[in-house]
């Protein structure tokens, strides 16, 4: 059922690459998803994707404040000779890569609220993705539709930190062998009001299948390939059921959950992207989409 629309929608949708380095020396990659708007370069992801260069900003003035503060006591005789020690998961280094070398993606709006980021990927050579997104009209989706969502789970990489360089270095991802989509479908909306900016309405979608860790920023779409959302995280629902089982011969009562995945609606987007005057197709009623200036 996907298989053509799949087709479609890897060619917009490119994984992000958050590389990090503690100070105990801990390396770590972590992979999300963006989906590129237009050939001007415009894209957007999760805004949760960010939260590890917020924290290494913060990290960065608390290590400023800490190395000034060893020095001040270094200059006073009668000063405690023990220095004040840095937390070994502080954030030295942080980089991100932005699904090719070299680009950077500036620009960022990052509403963490809604869990959105878009910004301007530079440089942008339009030939590098061939095919842009539609989006869905959001007057035309309906409850149990089937979708789907996609992006770049199960990809274990071991970045490598250059000293000199002060870089990371990791392998090459290759988006469409590592693209990975789940099906389902469209079970709900939910409208919690007005975003705190007053900028959108905070709707979500959400689905019967779970988002995937490497989901995160990825599209939710139809059989057409038109995005219904963009997946954000999954959420675990209380089914009401409480089992008795037995294991090693001891009676436990257990809890079961429903687990779904949950995307920032269409329409919430487009807002969005109407704020920052990105230009869209969105799906039409005759000739397939229309776009938006």
């Amino acid at each position: 059922m996907f298989a053509d629309a799949c087709q479609k929608v890897m060619k917009f949708t490119h994984p992000v690459a958050i590389s990090t380095r503690t100070y105990d020396g801990t390396l770590r990659t972590d992979i999300g998803a963006m989906i590129v708007i237009n050939s001007d370069g415009w894209a957007m992801t999760a805004g949760h994707v960010f939260d590890s260069f917020m924290k290494f900003r913060e990290d960065t003035k608390k290590m400023q404040e800490i190395d000034s503060l060893n020095a001040s006591k270094m200059q006073h005789p009668n000063a405690p000779s023990t220095p004040v020690r840095m937390e070994k998961d502080y954030l030295t280094n942080h980089s991100f890569w932005w699904g090719w070398d070299g680009v950077r993606l500036n620009n960022v709006m990052v509403n963490r609220q809604i869990d959105v980021a878009i910004g301007k990927l530079e440089p942008f050579d339009p030939s590098w993705v061939t095919e842009y997104p539609t989006f869905a009209d959001p007057r035309h989706m309906r409850i149990g539709t089937s979708v789907c969502r996609g992006g770049f789970p199960f990809i274990n990489i071991k970045p490598e930190f250059l000293e000199q360089q002060k870089a990371f270095r990791i392998p090459k991802i290759n988006a469409e062998q590592y693209f990975y989509p789940i099906d389902g479908i469209y079970t709900h909306t939910e409208n919690k009001g007005k975003s705190h900016d007053g900028s959108c309405d905070l709707r979500y979608i959400e689905t019967s299948s779970i988002g995937l860790k490497g989901q995160s920023g990825g599209p939710i779409f139809d059989a057409k390939g038109h995005i219904y959302g963009m997946q954000t995280f999954t959420d675990h629902r209380n089914t009401g059921f409480h089992p008795s089982v037995e294991l090693d011969g001891h009676k436990m009562i257990e809890n079961q959950i429903m687990n779904i995945g949950v995307g920032v609606h269409v329409a919430t987007l487009m807002e969005l992207m109407d704020k920052r005057n990105v230009r869209y197709s969105m799906e039409g009623d005759e000739s397939g989409f229309r776009i938006i200036e």
